[in-house]
């Protein structure tokens, strides 16, 4: 069942009440952490722009580089914005990528949901990923990198995410709608 949408008004107004959602201020940064299955991990310096410990977090990470997108002909360029929706209630979180206001595509990371914090948002990463492009079409990557020896939890989990995420439609308005508030008006919540 999907969360009814608040305006930042009832937003703000629930923070004041019982600190339960929580709105980013410019000068504050968040870690985003990848662990991979090996037990690596990488982090990245985000802005918060949405926290809801322990439910969902909003992320804002501008692209340092151009990434090219691994069996894809995308490639995301230098300066691009990545507005990141995680949840803990889902097996997958969602990078929206955007440059110069328009949809460039969005990756979901099939990933297990480790913490969301004030200060941190962390998810093991299965591997597998989603590309879905502003047209609607899908692309799955990576299933060929599964390990062997995977643990077979880890591909229920898969297996599900790949279920959820097999009508893309549905969470492409449903991100693109989140993020616009972002993308639109800067990091600021629009009042």
């Amino acid at each position: 069942m999907r969360e009814p949408q608040l305006t930042h008004v009832h937003e703000r107004h629930l923070e004041e009440r019982c600190d339960y959602r929580r709105i980013s201020h410019m000068s504050r940064r968040i870690t985003e952490r990848k662990v991979r299955l090996d037990g690596t991990h990488v982090e990245f310096d985000c802005e918060p722009l949405l926290i809801e410990p322990g439910r969902r977090a909003i992320l804002r990470y501008e692209i340092d580089r151009d990434r090219p997108i691994a069996n894809t002909d995308l490639v995301v360029p230098k300066g691009a914005v990545t507005i990141a929706h995680y949840w803990m209630d889902r097996d997958y979180n969602v990078y929206h990528w955007a440059s110069e206001g328009r949809t460039l595509g969005y990756y979901c990371n099939v990933a297990e949901p480790l913490e969301l914090s004030d200060d941190l948002v962390s998810y093991l990463d299965l591997v597998v990923g989603v590309l879905i492009r502003p047209t609607g079409a899908s692309q799955v990557l990576d299933e060929d990198e599964l390990p062997a020896d995977l643990d077979p939890r880890f591909r229920q989990l898969i297996a599900r995410a790949l279920e959820q995420l097999a009508d893309p439609r549905p969470l492409s308005r449903e991100i693109e709608e989140e993020s616009r508030r972002y993308l639109t008006r800067g990091s600021v919540p629009p009042s």
